[in-house]
């Protein structure tokens, strides 16, 4: 009699699952609630903004390093793209007292002492250097002046309207294909004189490079 009784349960459970369709699906309550979350962006190339994702993921942060004549480190500086072109943070030591220009040269090589493998400004549009120049158009790479104290430690941060790390309509890219230096000199810029503002020698130099 018990065996019989088994058979009977077998046949009705199977039964049962012919008619509903088959075999039971059996499903993870765990792997209901699983939400997949994108991983975090860290690191020196972080997005910013919080508009159109394609130009966000060309806005950028980097970090370079300033080297003197004699090839060593004197600190360095941060790149960061914003909406109006770029910040400029300068984080250096050992700079004269006095007011010094800061331009963004044409090739990104910083060979000592005369760092004169930069070139000169960095130039694509090829219109006149300086801000009171006549008919001025201001090269990619012209910024203000900064004033070091006496005692040579500069944190300051510069902007500049016509440049960007990467390609980005309506700037100049930095990441070009031969990359670009940042050039602090001797002495300010009058910002009239041709092609370079008389701003005297080269004392540092930073490689901006992707």
């Amino acid at each position: 009699m018990t065996e019989l009784r088994t058979l009977l349960g077998g046949l009705c459970a199977a039964s049962l699952l012919a008619a509903c369709g088959g075999e039971a699906e059996v499903r993870s309550p765990a792997a209901e609630r699983t939400v997949e979350t994108p991983a975090p962006t860290t690191g020196s190339e972080a997005s910013y903004g919080s508009g159109d994702m394609d130009m966000d993921a060309k806005m950028m942060s980097k970090t370079f390093s300033v080297m003197n004549s004699s090839g060593n480190s004197i600190g360095d500086v941060t790149i960061t793209d914003t909406a109006d072109g770029v910040a400029v943070m300068l984080d250096v030591t050992s700079i004269p007292a006095g007011s010094h220009a800061i331009h963004f040269h044409e090739v990104g090589t910083c060979d000592g002492p005369d760092f004169k493998s930069a070139g000169g400004h960095y130039n694509p549009a090829g219109v006149n250097h300086g801000f009171e120049a006549p008919s001025p158009n201001t090269h990619a790479g012209d910024m203000r002046n900064f004033d070091a104290p006496q005692s040579g430690v500069v944190k300051t941060t510069l902007e500049n309207e016509r440049v960007s790390l990467s390609e980005r309509d309506g700037f100049a890219p930095l990441f070009d294909s031969d990359n670009t230096a940042l050039i602090i000199h001797a002495s300010a810029d009058d910002y009239k004189s041709q092609p370079s503002g008389a701003a005297g020698a080269r004392i540092a130099c930073a490689v901006i490079a992707g």
